[in-house]
């Protein structure tokens, strides 16, 4: 597969001559019309054409925003690895690949798609082994930042009305980002709201509260175009990009002045106020996890132990002794 400008190409040598087959002008449908036409090697195949096959039969199954982040690691991966037979590939190459990359972080992500391909190859009977199991990735620090009540506050005051609504349902329900985008006015129930999670396609129902009725009502109210199904859209009535998104985002933070907040970090401000507020089997429930282990391991990392001073307890004990001797005398 070859591409000429926007173009990708299926190409062939027929009587000594090169014939260009045109595939498509996007890469998924592109290697999708490649998969189809190539046949499909068993035995011997690369790096590279796992990667294809993979995008081809497996990307449209996922979220818009995982395919893009996808396309983008599998390039980098394929810059790599791309001309190495599948069985040939070591741990030790693995291992290479994350103590040489220029973002430790980023190469975890990188090698997460890399394993999952490797699985997809082993089940298609193109290797017999993982190379990416069992190489411990790069150590990363979990990130425990929490808004507070006034950041929360001062952010919301520099927002519009529309991302005022965002972020009121962001925070009441928990929901991610790209379930938020997807909200459609169908999903507004008289006595609920009512998603499948993108994430897990879990289907989860917000009893409609008072809060949470002032934040959909408003939203409801927003100006869009006649015909559009989304309760957030941009002026053609289709959801946001995730570039528009964390970009009107960015905006907000900037105007604000609040220092490293992320629209994620509302998720995370709302399960650590859950937990606190009434337990981790609720804030297991409004985060939508499969086990409570899933929650605590979110939340952890923002809580924060609330330890009283060891002299204001010893001056409480010490008024209690001198009230008890006072009214024993």
């Amino acid at each position: 597969m070859h591409q000429k400008g926007p173009v990708y190409y299926y190409v062939v040598l027929v009587g000594g001559k090169r014939k260009w087959i045109r595939l498509a002008d996007n890469y998924p449908e592109a290697v999708a019309k490649w998969a189809e036409m190539e046949g499909r090697n068993a035995s011997g195949s690369t790096v590279g054409q796992a990667i294809d096959k993979y995008i081809a039969t497996e990307l449209a199954k996922l979220a818009e925003s995982t395919r893009h982040e996808y396309i983008r690691q599998s390039g980098r991966l394929r810059s790599v690895f791309g001309h190495m037979p599948l069985n040939e590939v070591r741990g030790s190459d693995v291992a290479a690949y994350l103590d040489q990359h220029p973002s430790p972080v980023a190469a975890n992500r990188e090698m997460a798609l890399f394993s999952t391909i490797f699985s997809f190859a082993i089940r298609w009977g193109w290797c017999d082994h993982n190379p990416a199991k069992g190489v411990r990735r790069n150590k990363e620090k979990p990130r425990d930042r929490y808004i507070t009540d006034e950041e929360f506050s001062i952010l919301r005051e520099h927002a519009d009305e529309q991302w005022r609504c965002i972020m009121d349902i962001a925070y009441l329900t928990a929901m991610r980002r790209g379930d938020i985008m997807k909200l459609r006015l169908s999903d507004i129930r008289p006595d609920a709201l009512v998603i499948s999670q993108g994430k897990t396609g879990k289907r989860m129902s917000f009893e409609m509260t008072p809060s949470l009725a002032n934040a959909l009502e408003r939203a409801k109210r927003l100006r869009r175009r006649i015909g559009s199904l989304y309760v957030f859209c941009t002026r053609d009535g289709q959801p946001h990009s995730v570039s528009g998104w964390n970009s009107s985002w960015r905006r907000i933070v900037a105007r604000s002045g609040v220092e490293d907040a992320h629209f994620h970090d509302i998720r995370a401000k709302a399960l650590t106020d859950a937990k606190r507020a009434a337990g981790r089997d609720y804030a297991q429930s409004l985060a939508g996890h499969a086990s409570g282990d899933m929650t605590e391991a979110y939340i952890r990392a923002r809580e924060t132990e609330r330890i009283t001073p060891l002299g204001k307890i010893v001056e409480e004990r010490a008024d209690c002794r001198k009230r008890s001797s006072d009214n024993s005398g």
